[in-house]
């Protein structure tokens, strides 16, 4: 005697094989999005990072600045509104370097291609090489460019997510933090 199947059994078997793996999937997206942090609040410590600097002549903490305002400058080369920013910076830089630490972040680029970069915008502040997106993925950021300003006791003081708008805006920031 031939059993025929049954048919409800397989309309079981078709949905199990349907939303076992989109159950699943939809676990790992949730799981995903709990672990990504975002940026650091203002008012949290800056997360702490020591990188290769750019040209290879050392290492770079952010450690090292204890005590002192920091700009923390997330850039790329090949970054449009990162050229666009770079004579902001530049000038900045100029007015306040003896005041306010300045260091770029080099995320997501060649080693050539940034130290091009910084040679056609004549950059004399450090930078560091942010290699496997370590700083990138502490910082919470979601592109470039981003903006730190950190205040002498190490706190996040302001975060600029994109481009700087303009020098008077940048140099009220920097105020802020003396």
């Amino acid at each position: 005697m031939e059993t025929t199947p049954d048919p409800s059994r397989k309309r079981w078997v078709r949905l199990a094989w349907t939303v076992i793996p989109v159950s699943l999937f939809l676990l790992v997206i949730l799981l995903a999005t709990l672990n990504q942090k975002g940026p650091p609040a203002l008012g949290d410590r800056a997360p702490d990072f020591e990188a290769e600097l750019l040209d290879g002549s050392g290492t770079l903490a952010l450690a090292d600045l204890q005590g002192q305002p920091a700009l923390i400058n997330f850039w790329a080369s090949w970054c449009v509104p990162c050229r666009a920013e770079a004579p902001i910076l530049k000038g900045a830089y100029e007015r306040y370097g003896d005041e306010v630490a300045f260091i770029g972040v080099n995320i997501k680029d060649s080693r050539d291609d940034a130290l091009a970069f910084d040679e056609e915008f004549s950059l004399d502040y450090p930078d560091v090489r942010d290699q496997g997106s370590v700083i990138f993925s502490d910082y919470g950021l979601t592109g470039q460019p981003e903006t730190f300003l950190i205040d002498e006791d190490g706190k996040i003081a302001q975060h600029i997510n994109g481009p700087l708008p303009d020098e008077a805006t940048l140099d009220s920031l920097i105020a802020d933090i003396l």
